[in-house]
């Protein structure tokens, strides 16, 4: 399944947390677009090196941004509507590592098929790939991403 990382967050949240490789041993193609690549190296931190060294490496891969054929809301922002308009010119079957809520709707409302950073670690845990999603899960919120407790409650029941 190819993988399109929408907006920079889950990607830069990962790399925060030094679990960004994470991607790579679940999916065989991680894609994002220039515009969310452009976002994520914007800056010189810890997290853009960790990116770039993914998109050096080669697992983490750059697409061009697409010619804008479908509706959006201008409310998203540049990565988040390249990946979406991506997605849905893509052939292959795409699912969004997507955590802005307004960007979950857009994709949802086109049935794209998503899954926020809490589902990934959790996935990443059943798998056998990682011993404690919670863990990262509080670290994550140590550096300032939010993960509501509910959402953490209702992966951890199985029904998210």
């Amino acid at each position: 399944m190819a993988v399109v990382i929408a907006d920079a967050g889950p990607l830069i949240a990962l790399a925060k947390i030094n679990q960004l490789h994470l991607l790579s041993a679940l999916f065989t193609t991680v894609a994002i677009t220039q515009a969310v690549a452009d976002e994520c190296l914007r800056s010189q931190t810890s997290d853009a090196v960790l990116i770039n060294q993914a998109l050096e490496s080669g697992w983490l891969k750059c697409v061009d941004n697409p010619v804008f054929k479908h509706p959006l809301s201008r409310s998203l922002g540049l990565g988040e509507q390249s990946s979406i308009e991506y997605a849905l010119q893509s052939d292959a079957k795409t699912l969004f590592i997507l955590d802005d809520a307004l960007a979950r709707k857009q994709a949802l409302r086109r049935e794209l098929t998503l899954v926020g950073t809490a589902a990934l670690l959790f996935a990443t845990q059943r798998k056998g790939l990682l011993a404690d999603a919670e863990a990262l899960i509080a670290e994550l919120n140590q550096v300032g991403y939010r993960i509501s407790v509910d959402v953490i409650a209702q992966l951890k029941s199985g029904l998210l």
